[in-house]
């Protein structure tokens, strides 16, 4: 038989532990998938019963991702979505993660100091699960990174609490390109396994309060009185997947259930947790907030007798024994879709806190980059920048270190572009800081201040700050006071500046010879001292100056081309 029909085997891309083969009876090493079943039905039902009962961890990586690929895609023959796990497959799915991670950075550098998004988990949590929850070593934190990224910026989501700590359980047996393609199926519509938007999330929280209330009235009132059925309360469930109630072998064996039945086993789980408390020991607990709720969950399933295995008679009584206690997929989806009017009216306004994507570079040997290499440095510009320009990256036009220290030769490289970045290294004694000035209109030696009010002052280095211009309506009628507000760029054969103030100082200024700079507070941009208190004036190091390239045509922004050019007419 060929090798292309072999099961991937299973990798620890977290914690970089060896998996080690286990035997097992009901799956081989290559498709089928399923053993001796006769129809694709019966191929799921049999899929099902050997996830319950725990899947080898060697194969976990092509399980999981074919039956995943198999929920999401019911239109496909069984014998594609098995294939999903093969060796034969392998390569495009890594030419398809190669492909998105070009496209989240293009700069391959920048994939090391990525932020990862943390997708509505909020960035404090999210770095709670990266150093303490797990914890996970800094070669897993640049997978897990890696996929959150290429999920927020490649396949759009926004919101998706859920997402992070699935794609940490996905990565300690599968490789990166794996994990993203399975979350990636997950989020198909059809398949109903994770909510990926706001409203989808809510949905789920009002929808699981519902299933509550009427599986048992006695447990509803206790957990609503405490809090522990709104949204917030509900964090251990539906935005930690349970990392936090269940021990580890038990979280990754739901993992194997779920990743075959979607959203349906995650309600059951959801609603058994509950029953083991009985109503004898709900009458003597004293509860005085949410937590407190599940910590008592906690001492149930970190007691050493508890295994998920066990309590998977709780989750799936037998068929006849009792009346059903949980929804099916059916009357789940029903009520998701009801409880999203209520969702929509309800939410809170999210705000994300994950820094934003960095602006890429145009790399050239001819033009070696210096001051804006920094991933942090280009994150930052890329929020300070107006929105219109976000989605841009940086081409060097001017550099000290290519084009000589001269203020003529940054006029000649810089008079053709509107909206540059000049980047300065500011030297006082033993300390530098980088600061630098956002130009709304090319640089040119000019007799008038001109600009707009679109530029800005900042530093990237130390202590990230942004001085945007603001206008002051108090003393309209003012005008020498708004006329030094207004000088946004200063254009001198013998030097260059932005901002100004009645002491005839500047925001920024910079000598003839780009050797000597000062920097203090001007009306408008309301900047402190740019290097740093008390740090006025200072020496100048690298000065660097960048254009703005469009990253959907490769279009130079805001280039003027010299029409009026009768040179050689």
């Amino acid at each position: 038989m060929s090798e292309n029909s072999k099961f991937v085997q299973s990798q620890d891309s977290i914690f970089g532990l060896d998996i080690t083969k286990e035997k097992c009876g009901w799956f081989g090493d290559r498709t089928p998938l399923v053993l001796g079943a006769k129809n694709d039905k019966q191929s799921l039902k049999r899929l099902k019963q050997k996830c319950h009962l725990g899947l080898p961890p060697h194969l976990r990586c092509a399980v999981w991702i074919s039956s995943v690929a198999r929920a999401a895609n019911p239109q496909l023959p069984v014998t594609e979505t098995d294939a999903y796990g093969t060796i034969g497959n392998k390569k495009s799915i890594e030419s398809k993660w190669e492909f998105a991670l070009n496209a989240v950075f293009p700069n391959p550098a920048d994939r090391d100091d990525a932020v990862a998004p943390d997708l509505g988990l909020t960035q404090e949590v999210l770095n709670q699960l990266i150093h303490n929850d797990y914890p996970i070593p800094e070669d897993g934190a640049k997978q897990l990174t890696l996929v959150l990224c290429a999920l927020q910026q490649v396949v759009g989501i926004e919101y998706s609490p859920t997402i992070p700590d699935i794609a940490t359980l996905l990565l300690t047996h599968m490789p990166a390109s794996y994990a993203s393609q399975t979350v990636r199926e997950m989020i198909n519509d059809t398949s109903q396994f994770i909510p990926v938007s706001q409203k989808e999330y809510y949905s789920w929280c009002k929808s699981y309060e519902f299933y509550v209330q009427k599986q048992s009235s006695a447990h509803y009132k206790v957990m609503e009185s405490c809090g522990a059925l709104k949204p917030e309360g509900l964090d251990p469930i539906f935005k930690r997947f349970f990392t936090s109630m269940l021990k580890r072998k038990d979280v990754l064996h739901f993992m194997d259930i779920y990743l075959v039945e979607g959203c349906k086993a995650y309600f059951r789980l959801a609603l058994s947790l509950i029953k083991l408390i009985s109503k004898k020991e709900l009458k003597a607990l004293t509860l005085t907030d949410s937590e407190s709720w599940w910590n008592e969950i906690r001492k149930k399933t970190f007691h050493p007798d508890f295994t998920l295995a066990k309590h998977l008679d709780l989750m799936y009584p037998k068929a006849g024994k009792v009346v059903k206690l949980y929804p099916n997929r059916k009357m789940l989806r029903r009520a998701l879709k009801y409880h999203e009017k209520w969702a929509a009216d309800n939410m809170p306004i999210y705000v994300d806190e994950t820094p934003p994507k960095p602006m890429g570079y145009i790399i050239s040997d001819d033009k070696p980059i210096t001051l804006a290499k920094p991933t942090i440095f280009r994150s930052n510009l890329a929020k300070w920048l107006p929105v219109s320009l976000k989605t841009t990256k940086l081409d060097l036009i001017y550099s000290t270190e290519i084009h000589g220290r001269s203020l003529a030769a940054f006029y000649n490289q810089c008079n053709r572009y509107k909206n540059t970045i000049v980047l300065i290294e500011a030297i006082v004694g033993n300390t530098t800081a980088t600061i630098g000035m956002f130009a709304s209109h090319a640089w040119n030696v000019n007799p008038a201040s001109y600009g707009d009010g679109e530029c800005f002052l900042f530093r990237v280095d130390p202590d990230p700050k942004c001085f945007n211009w603001t206008p002051d309506f108090s003393g309209i009628d003012d005008f020498e006071s708004q006329a030094i507000r207004e000088q946004y760029m200063v254009a001198k054969s013998d030097f260059l500046a932005m901002g100004a103030n009645s002491e005839g100082t500047n925001g920024i200024r910079l000598d003839q010879d780009f050797i000597n700079g000062e920097s203090y507070s001007a009306l408008g941009f309301d900047n402190e001292p740019l290097p740093g208190q008390d740090r006025n004036k200072f020496d100048i190091g690298v000065v660097e100056a960048y254009r703005l390239i469009r990253e959907v045509d490769g279009s130079a922004v805001g280039e003027e081309d010299k029409v009026w050019d009768l040179n050689g007419l």
